[in-house]
């Protein structure tokens, strides 16, 4: 009787003591035993509609910096450009998550550059960003492909009206898309039957991953209880299928004496026994699984919502045609043109802004004990930047920021950046991918207004809303479509 009075009372001790909260720990929702303040988040989650938005809810009853912990892991939200501001600048808060999500995905340890720190990020990212902004690759050849790809895009649509003026316009960015990415990995064009097989990979962990992150990455038991049911299994089985359709690239490339993609460089520094101990084909595999995941299906939805806000804002779409005519004459858009397409660069900046509002930073790690805004923020807690808070917030200098408007990146005919317009992030942390995705978008967008008009289907009216995928991105619509 004693025993179990005894075995009671430890548990109801165990249990309070979880729900207390380390001292000078930043203020936010009550803890609750073993879930902590998960079912707080996944109600203001639903209420609100979106992540963002109720992290924003959360920096709006307690301040720019929010502690929280979901099962057991301890989390800090960061809200506002000052805050954020601060936080990018503190290299013992830019490390990256090392748990079950993040080691599962490369067969059980952390590898690639996204979610990898310290000097090994350092090492593998200065190699990744050299080549990849060499000037000989990425101005004669890579800029090359992509303008072939726009060309491919608008031969598609212009076939495709020809049956029926409704298109999917999702359906052409993503094939050719990808196929840039892979050009850029491998140096060579992809077949067909690659190309489907890889999008249907991409797809289908885009489908799967939620904005959030899997649940079993918060709650790691869960892998042992329901694999299949929390997500475990197809999250590692859809990576192992990326990695192992470049593994068979890298085995192709191999003896190719001549090839200017990121494998043929990786494997040439392999070889030339100066890699250092942070280079492996393991990690060069990784890397191509990151450059994929992390960029395409970005790529693809801020497009997606490109053109729903054009088809949406006729009078923008008309002003950029106008500028594109005036300043093109007939001519294909290139990347040498975008200085004089102001307009049409305002547009892809107000589109990639709007899509960024949609989410946070990737999940940061403190990788040390330290203070931060008045907090103690403890070694290992994960750290989460809100972007609505710098770009959907009139506090951060965006007025009328719910409106989609690209003159706000337009003075006296010139492309003007605010200081606070950091979407591919800053420092050690910015995307090695930022000049690729803006040239990319940039094409696409000045390729397709020069060729077509976009409007909404007769009868069929769309609207801007958020669909949270990995990435985020709106409701599939279609676009009723005639040559110009």
């Amino acid at each position: 009787m004693w025993s179990i009075i005894f075995i009671i009372f430890v548990l109801v001790l165990l249990a309070y003591l979880d729900t207390r909260k380390p001292r000078y720990f930043p203020p936010g929702p009550a803890w609750f035993p073993f879930l902590g303040c998960a079912w707080e988040l996944r109600r203001l989650h639903k209420e609100k509609g979106s992540l963002s938005e109720a992290t924003q809810a959360l920096a709006t009853k307690y301040g720019p910096v929010v502690g929280a912990r979901v099962g057991r892991e301890r989390i800090v939200f960061v809200y506002g450009w000052k805050a954020i501001d601060e936080m990018l600048c503190r290299d013992e808060l830019n490390g990256r998550p090392d748990n079950i999500a993040t080691t599962s995905r490369t067969g059980g340890k952390r590898r690639g550059i996204v979610f990898t720190d310290s000097e090994f990020l350092q090492e593998q990212k200065k190699f990744v960003l050299r080549h990849i902004n060499e000037a000989s690759f990425r101005k004669e050849v890579m800029r090359e492909m992509i303008e072939e790809e726009v060309r491919s895009i608008i031969d598609g649509v212009t076939r495709a009206i020809q049956k029926n003026p409704v298109v999917d316009l999702y359906s052409f960015f993503r094939i050719h898309v990808l196929n840039m990415f892979c050009f850029l990995i491998t140096g060579q064009r992809s077949n067909e039957h690659e190309l489907n097989e890889l999008e249907a990979l991409t797809e289908s962990f885009t489908r799967n991953v939620p904005l959030s992150g899997p649940v079993f990455g918060l709650f790691p038991f869960l892998k042992h209880i329901c694999p299949e049911y929390c997500g475990y299994n197809v999250y590692v089985r859809i990576h192992e299928k990326i990695l192992e359709f470049f593994h068979k690239k890298v085995e192709v490339l191999r003896d190719t004496a001549s090839n200017r993609g990121v494998i043929h460089a990786y494997l040439a520094k392999l070889n030339s026994g100066h890699s250092g101990s942070s280079f492996s084909e393991e990690q060069l595999l990784a890397i191509c699984l990151d450059l994929v995941v992390a960029g395409y299906d970005s790529i693809c939805n801020t497009l997606k919502f490109a053109f729903l806000y054009l088809i949406l804002h006729p009078d923008i779409q008309q002003k950029a045609q106008e500028e594109i005519d005036t300043v093109l004459q007939g001519r294909p858009p290139t990347i040498e043109e975008k200085p004089h397409l102001s307009y049409v660069e305002g547009i892809v900046l107000e589109t990639i802004r709007t899509f960024v509002s949609r989410s946070h930073f990737p999940p940061r790690r403190a990788t040390k004990d330290t203070h931060f805004n008045g907090y103690f923020i403890k070694k290992n807690t994960t750290v989460i930047l809100n972007h609505r808070g710098m770009y959907m917030d009139e506090a951060a200098g965006w007025q009328n920021h719910e409106d989609f408007d690209p003159g706000r990146f337009v003075r006296e005919g010139n492309v003007k950046n605010p200081a606070n317009f950091v979407p591919f992030g800053l420092g050690k942390r910015r995307c090695v991918g930022e000049a690729f995705s803006r040239e990319s978008i940039f094409l696409i967008v000045a390729g397709l207004l020069q060729s077509f008009n976009f409007e909404t289907v007769p009868g069929n009216p769309v609207t801007v809303e958020t669909v949270e995928n990995f990435t985020p991105s709106c409701k599939s619509y279609k676009t009723y479509v005639t040559l110009r």
